[in-house]
Parts: structure tokens; C-alpha cells; sequence
């Protein structure tokens, strides 16, 4: 679409004034004595010529020249496959699922609109989160579900995570609404909810099933929620859920309890629940600070009334393991520009440390609209350990603030400074408090003021892999194989999308570069040093999230949690020679447990020769064996015998060359419940508080029924996803017409001379 302007200088009627002069000049004209009528013709013409692109270049034309690009954008439907949508409580005694089908297939054809808009993604989910295919329009869902568990809110988690790369129009969800799920799948669902509205993004719900089905009265704990690691002397949140048909305004005691050192079970809590009318889900919130490491279980009891029939369910009980103390960090990121926000790759370094529950990550971003804040306070409330840096601008913070993160550098902490346009230099970090801290000297005239346009010398713009130096493969932030096996092919990584330029010759004398471009130029990339009694570091890249979106999330998880490890002197084993992790404390009858496990030597090097002896007890008081395997650079176990219910304990003992290293425990537990078919009335009041917490952002509850009519809104939204681009055009102060009029004005002077006007 093209359209003009004009801006006539000193305004329309000075324009006309100047127009009517121009008329004079050509009405007196050159002396007709002298010249002939054609010689006359001719002058006339040239200075009539003249007046007229005057007065056009004294309009200041403009074409304004705007096209319209449509922008990326994903249309995302999560649908439930767990056992409990089998059940037939649909209209016309259908089954959840055949439901679901049929509301999916009456919207095919709307379906097939949206998609030109959008890309339009379809994800089933139940204990874990699949990509579905789409055949010809029809979704290739499995014609029955069979999952063992609902885990909302880690599918709503793990849908973030792979659209995080371009901007979701909504996400619609289908399911019954029961969350039924084991740790670590278990994340609250109102958790993620609420990061949806955040983001701006609607959460649409249907809901498949009914309410109730006619069951007796029952009391049962539906969820328990506490971390697998907590830390000894700090207060541990535990979150429970009582589930209640029946027994209506009635209160009936709730207790948590906690495993003593001598292995008895001793209550800690105690709270009264009131069943009110109408609620059959209450929550209930506990604490306890354990003062001892070790492991211990942890359960929740809620007194069974006389007469209840079914009373297995009124326990639920997990186990968690209590560390000497964990990691704080502080993460400072800035926006790229004033009121605008920061890049995607704080959003994955977080998600990379929050995979790890010793490490507590205090995130603060700033949008430099509020400039020379003072978080002194803040400093010294947190007792960081280390702090990251990503993209900030020395005007975040006033100078006392940094001076007192520089102290507390100085006293032991880590600092990183991460890559970005206001990242050392250009964000004007030299002659700041930080400045003697960095790794790497900040030389003059580097900084990089807001609204002006990108230093390129401050920066590489090309695409470049990050890989270690010479000699640093084994750099405890950079080794990622185990001792004696094949060293990690760095090389085989997504490239990132530049970085800042730090400079060899500006390395101080203490400085290491640990890691370089993998071209023939290997520019350092990262850089380690230390301030007194702390350790720093300088990491020019902020595009790590390409290692995760493109298939390498354990690589970039471990390397952000051992960079921020070694920032903060900790050791993740607590010195213990052996170790052993369950990725999971509760696990259904029938599901395989996996862990791993390892031993070190004395200097704390993973000792690959070691062999394990590894018994499982079970809650008969059978023993099984199990043998270890090596995966990669892991030492893996599995063990499947879960039929019974009850606690199971893995003792692991390590030993090399005929030395016993040590020998260390873990439990896990089987409930004696099938969580998806236990209870498996549907929860809409779950699904509607979840799309209620996106309400600002649009989105509902709704019926499957309103389906079609949902789709139809959501077509008039493609207009948002489409972004104007204006290119401005002067052609009033171009060269071809600078050259045009002064040709003229000479071509008038030459004739007149030469015609012996002049």
C-alpha cells in the first residue's frame, strides 16, 4: 500500500507567495531586442523549468511505501490420553475419549482454516507429552488411552518449553481435569497457569466426564507436594490435597508426619479441616524445618470417620532427602532496550537451574524505566552465593548496590557476566565497583548508549560453536563425559547466534580461557577468574537455548548447573564417595524404577573403575539384585518388580580393585492406589480456575459444545499476528534532482552568455 504527503516549506501560503514571484520573473522575461523568438522560447522554458522543480522541492513530497508480513505464531491443543478417560459418562453413555474425538473431528474443517494462519500443534499427554501427527486433517490419536498418570501441570510446562521459540495464540485444553500424578511429574498446574498469563497467552478448557459418579462417602489425600531435596534448618513447605464425598460441614483433624532419626513416624503438624457444602477438594499447607541431614518419609494422614469403607487412600506418604545446604543465586537480567524485555535465554538458564533442587535461583529483571535502583537490602537479606549477570546495564543498579555485590565478591561469592548488548563494555561497566572483578579489562570508549545503533565492533554477529580450549576439556564447567570414557564432542552442538568480543590482549593476569569459537580466529567466549575470595567468570554468548530446543537439553542443563557449581564452591555429592538418585519417590504398581549412580575417588574424580553391588529390598522383606549398566557416561540401574505395595529401599556399595569405597541408601514407594481409576470423577472447577488465572489474556471455560464457536473468534484474531513495515521515500532531496536544476540553471547561463546577455 502506497500513499503521499507533502510539507511545503514555511506552509501553503508562503509557498503561493514564492509561486506568484516565480510568475513575475517569467512574465519579464529576457530582453526580446537581442534574441529571437525561438532564442526567447528556449530561456523562457529553461527558467520556467526551474521555478517549477523550486516549487516541487519546496513541497517536500513523501511516498510512504507499508507492506504487511505475517509474524510466527502457534495454535497449541493438549489433550488427555490417561486410563481415566475411558470412563463412559459423556453424553449418550460415550466414553470420555470418543467425546473428545468427536468434538475434535466436527472442528476439522475450522481446524484446517486456522492452519494457514498458524502453526497448529497437537500434543497428547498423560504421564509424559507427545507431538501428535496430522494425516490429511486427521489426528493420528491412539484409539484408546491408556496412561498411567494426568500430569496437567508438567504438560502445560513442557508445551512452554517447545514453543518457547515463537509466540503461542492459545493453548486449548482437553482433558477431564483430574490432576493424578507422581513426582517429578506432579507440578502444580495453577503454577503454570499462571507463567500462561504472563506471557499473554489464553488457556482455553473442556471438560470430559462428570463431577460425580455416585461413589460412597469417602476422605482420601489426593496430592502431596514437597520437594525430593530440601535443606536441613530452612522451612520446608509440604501442600496437600483432601479429597471429600460426604460428610458435609463436618471437621476432621489432618496431620503431617516425619520420619525420625530412629525411623519412627512422628507428627510435626497438625491442621482441622472443615468439609464445606459443594467443595470436594481442600487444600491444606504444612511446614517443618528438619534439622538433620539425611533421608526421611513424609507423610500426610487425615483421620478416617467411623463407618468409611474405604480407608487405604486417607495416607499419602513420599520421601525426601535433607542436604547440608544448597546454592543461592541471584540472576540480574536487563532488557535490550528501555521498556522492552529481555531476550529468551533467561527463561531457559532458569529452567536448566530449577531442574536442580540445590540450587535457588532469586530472578530480577529490569526494564531501565526506574534507573539506580538500591537492592542493599535485598543483598543482604538473600546471602547469595554466586550472582549471574545477563545483559544488564550498570544503570540498573545504584553504585552502592554494586559496590556491596563487588564486596561481597570479594568475600566469596561467584560472579558471572553473560553475554549481551549492555554486557561489559558497552554497558558501561568500567570505572563501576565490578570492573577489577571481570576476567577481562574494559577499555576506553566501549559503551553502548540506549537508542543508538549496535556497536559492531563490540560484538561478533556471525554464527560461531562454543567449544573448549586447549587443554580444557576436563574444566569442571566444561566436562561432560566421565573419567576414561570418550571425550564429549563439543563440535556436535547448535551453532549460537554470536557474541560479545572479548579481547586477548585485555585478559587479566589470573585469567583462563576456558572455552573459544570453534573457528580457525577461536575467540574466547569463556573466561574464569577470581576477586579475593570469589571466583569469576566471563561468558560472552546468551544463546545457550538453541542447545536445548535442538535436542541437547541434558547438555545445556548440566553445563549451567556446573558453571554455577564451580561459581559457588560446592560440591553436589555433600563428599560422599558414593552416590545413588531415584528419579522418581512414588511410582505406580508395575512401573520401572530407573537410577543412577556412581562413586569418586579421593580427589573427587568420577572413578570409572569401580563396580557395584546393588540390592533392593522390597516391603516383604525380600531382597533383590540388580545389575548396573553403563549408559554414555552414566551408570544406570533398573528395577521392575513394583507389584507390591510399600516402601522399597536401594542399597548401593562401591568398591575398586577389592577396596570397599562406601556404601549409601535411597527409598521409594509404591502406594497401594491406581490413581486414574481410584477416583476418576472429572474436575471442572479445576480446569475453569486454570483458564480463569488467563481470563485478562482471554481466556475460559468452556463446554465442549462452544468449541466451534471458540474457533471462530480465534480466526478474527490472525490481524494481531500481522506486523506493518513503513519505508519512507523524500523525493525532493535526491541527487538525480540536485543535478536536474543545477543543469538547468547552467544550461540558462551558458545560453545567455553566449547569446551576450551577460
Amino acid at each position: 500500500m502506497n500513499s503521499w504527503s507533502v510539507d511545503p516549506v514555511g506552509g501553503p501560503w508562503f509557498l503561493a507567495v514564492v509561486a506568484g514571484l516565480m510568475v513575475l520573473a517569467l512574465l519579464v522575461g529576457p530582453n526580446s531586442r537581442r534574441l529571437s523568438p525561438r532564442q526567447r522560447l528556449i530561456l523562457v522554458s529553461l527558467r520556467a523549468a526551474t521555478a517549477l522543480l523550486l516549487l516541487f522541492s519546496m513541497l517536500r513530497p513523501t511516498l510512504m511505501m507499508t507492506e504487511i508480513h505475517k509474524l510466527p505464531g502457534s495454535l497449541v491443543l493438549l489433550v488427555d490420553s490417561s486410563r481415566s478417560m475411558k470412563i463412559a459418562d459423556s453424553v449418550g453413555t460415550r466414553s470420555r475419549w470418543d467425546a473428545l474425538l468427536l468434538a475434535l473431528g466436527s472442528a476439522q474443517d475450522q481446524f484446517a482454516e486456522l492452519a494457514e494462519s498458524w502453526d497448529l500443534r497437537l500434543y497428547q499427554f498423560d504421564e509424559t507429552t507427545t507431538l501428535v501427527k496430522w494425516n490429511e486433517g486427521q489426528a493420528e490419536l491412539p484409539a484408546e488411552p491408556d496412561g498411567p498418570q494426568t500430569a496437567i501441570g508438567s504438560a502445560l510446562d513442557d508445551i512452554l518449553q517447545r514453543e518457547a521459540q515463537q509466540r503461542m495464540v492459545a493453548v486449548l485444553l482437553f482433558s477431564d481435569g483430574a490432576q493424578r500424578a507422581f513426582a517429578p511429574r506432579d507440578i502444580p498446574p495453577q503454577t503454570v497457569a499462571r507463567r500462561l498469563a504472563n506471557e499473554g497467552t489464553p488457556l482455553y478448557t473442556f471438560t470430559f466426564g462428570k463431577p460425580a459418579l455416585g461413589l460412597q462417602s469417602d476422605l482420601r489425600v489426593e496430592d502431596l507436594l514437597v520437594g525430593d531435596t530440601v535443606f536441613a534448618e530452612t522451612s520446608v513447605p509440604v501442600e496437600a490435597t483432601i479429597g471429600a464425598d460426604g460428610y458435609a460441614n463436618q471437621t476432621f483433624k489432618v496431620q503431617l508426619l516425619w520420619e525420625s532419626s530412629d525411623g519412627e513416624m512422628e507428627v510435626v503438624d497438625t491442621r482441622q479441616v472443615l468439609v464445606e457444602n459443594n467443595r470436594r477438594r481442600i487444600p491444606v499447607s504444612f511446614s517443618h524445618t528438619p534439622m538433620e541431614p539425611g533421608e526421611y518419609k513424609v507423610s500426610v494422614k487425615i483421620t478416617s470417620p467411623e463407618g468409611e469403607l474405604a480407608i487405604n487412600n486417607n495416607e499419602q506418604s513420599t520421601f525426601v532427602s535433607v542436604l547440608k545446604g544448597g546454592i543461592n543465586v541471584l540472576y540480574l537480567a536487563g532488557a535490550t532496550r528501555i521498556g522492552g524485555g529481555p531476550s529468551i535465554e533467561p527463561r531457559f538458564v532458569r529452567g536448566a537451574l530449577a531442574a536442580h533442587a540445590d540450587i535457588d535461583v532469586q530472578y530480577e529483571q529490569f526494564n531501565y524505566r526506574k534507573r539506580q535502583l538500591d537492592i542493599r537490602q535485598q543483598l543482604r537479606e538473600g546471602k547469595y552465593d554466586a550472582f549471574l549477570l545477563g545483559d544488564v546495564d550498570v544503570s540498573a543498579l545504584n553504585k552502592r548496590s554494586w559496590q556491596k555485590i563487588a564486596e561481597d565478591i570479594e568475600n566469596g561469592a561467584g560472579l558471572a557476566m553473560l553475554g549481551g548488548f549492555h554486557s561489559f563494555g558497552p554497558g558501561g561497566f568500567r570505572g563501576s565497583p565490578l570492573a577489577g572483578a571481570l576476567p577481562v579489562r574494559i577499555g576506553r570508549a566501549e559503551r553502548q548508549n540506549f537508542g543508538e545503533p549496535l556497536r559492531k565492533d563490540m560484538h561478533h554477529f556471525s554464527p560461531l560453536r562454543l567449544v573448549p580450549a586447549k587443554g580444557m576439556q576436563n574444566h569442571p564447567i566444561m566436562k561432560l563425559s566421565g573419567e576414561g570414557q570418550e571425550a564429549f564432542d563439543w563440535k556436535s552442538l547448535p551453532l549460537l547466534d554470536g557474541a560479545n568480543r572479548l579481547d586477548r590482549s585485555r585478559l587479566r593476569p589470573n585469567a583462563q580461557v576456558v572455552a573459544e569459537s570453534g573457528n580457525a580466529k577461536r575467540w574466547p567466549l569463556l573466561v574464569t577468574g577470581a576477586w579475593g575470595e570469589g571466583r569469576t567468570l566471563a561468558l560472552a554468548v546468551d544463546s545457550t537455548w538453541r542447545w536445548q530446543m535442538e535436542g541437547f537439553g541434558e547438555v545445556h542443563r548440566r553445563f549451567w548447573r556446573q558453571l554455577v557449581l564451580w561459581l559457588g564452591r560446592k560440591d553436589e555429592t555433600e563428599g560422599q564417595a558414593v552416590w545413588v538418585r531415584l528419579d522418581g519417590r512414588r511410582y505406580q504398581r508395575g512401573s520401572e524404577v530407573e537410577f543412577s549412580l556412581g562413586a569418586f575417588d579421593d580427589q573427587r574424580e568420577p572413578l570409572t573403575s569401580a563396580t557395584f553391588d546393588i540390592k533392593i529390598e522390597k516391603p516383604d522383606g525380600s531382597t533383590v539384585s540388580v545389575r548396573a549398566t553403563r549408559r554414555g557416561e552414566k551408570v544406570i540401574g533398573n528395577f521392575a518388580e513394583t507389584k507390591l505395595a510399600g516402601d522399597y529401599r536401594v542399597t548401593v556399595t562401591a568398591s575398586d580393585q577389592g577396596t570397599v569405597l562406601g556404601t549409601t541408601e535411597s527409598r521409594f514407594l509404591v502406594p497401594d492406589r491406581d490413581m486414574e481409576l481410584d477416583q476418576p470423577a472429572a474436575e471442572p472447577t479445576l480446569l475453569a480456575s486454570l483458564a480463569n488465572l488467563t481470563a485478562e489474556a482471554g481466556g475460559a471455560g468452556l463446554a465442549p459444545e462452544e468449541l466451534p464457536g471458540l474457533l471462530e473468534q480465534l480466526k478474527l484474531r490472525a490481524s494481531e499476528f500481522e506486523e506493518e513495515i513503513s519505508q519512507k521515500r523524500t523525493l525532493w532531496d535526491t541527487w538525480p534532482l540536485l543535478l536536474t536544476l543545477v543543469g538547468l540553471l547552467s544550461g540558462e547561463w551558458l545560453l545567455r552568455k553566449r547569446w551576450g546577455l551577460v
